[in-house]
């Protein structure tokens, strides 16, 4: 009988819930990808590693642990569907990589942890954190993001005025 921590599908498991906030957080993680330096930082700052694969098990369970208390991958509890505590949707992955690709665009490195970011998630929908947000917030705070890099890119103000 083989140990479930230590199984291949258990690995691949993790890994793909390691990927999917990845995503999240940096947009396009791929080899080559936009986001993929971006990611390797964050991994190494959270686990000394740079690669996922090279994660031992227990690794992986402590990344997974702290990436389901920060909202980023669904607990397992509550399926990742449904309503917020609030009743409303949770964004969408589409909306999510939107809202990294946007602070990507305005210079801000951290992806959807990026203290800009949340200073203005925290001004446009009220809210503490990007975690708490709602399908609809999601919405408002990627047109305010859309609009204010229109606006930068008409005055012609460069990385300089986004960061």
């Amino acid at each position: 009988m083989s140990n479930t921590k230590t199984s291949p599908k258990r690995r691949n498991s993790d890994l793909a819930m390691i990927h999917i906030a990845a995503k999240r957080l940096f947009g396009d993680v791929s080899k080559g990808g936009d986001g993929r330096a971006a990611y390797e930082d964050w991994l190494e700052r959270h686990t000394g590693k740079r690669s996922a694969g090279k994660l031992s098990t227990n690794a992986r369970i402590d990344l997974i642990k702290t990436l389901r208390k920060e909202g980023l991958i669904p607990d397992r509890n509550q399926g990742g569907k449904g309503p917020t505590i609030a009743g409303e949707e949770r964004p969408t992955s589409a909306q999510w990589a939107k809202l990294a690709a946007l602070g990507r665009t305005m210079g801000w490195s951290q992806g959807l942890e990026d203290e800009r970011l949340r200073s203005f998630v925290k001004r446009t929908a009220k809210i503490s954190s990007t975690k708490f947000l709602s399908r609809t917030q999601a919405s408002k705070v990627i047109t305010g993001l859309e609009g204010w890099v229109a606006q930068i890119n008409t005055k012609g103000g460069g990385q300089d005025a986004m960061s």
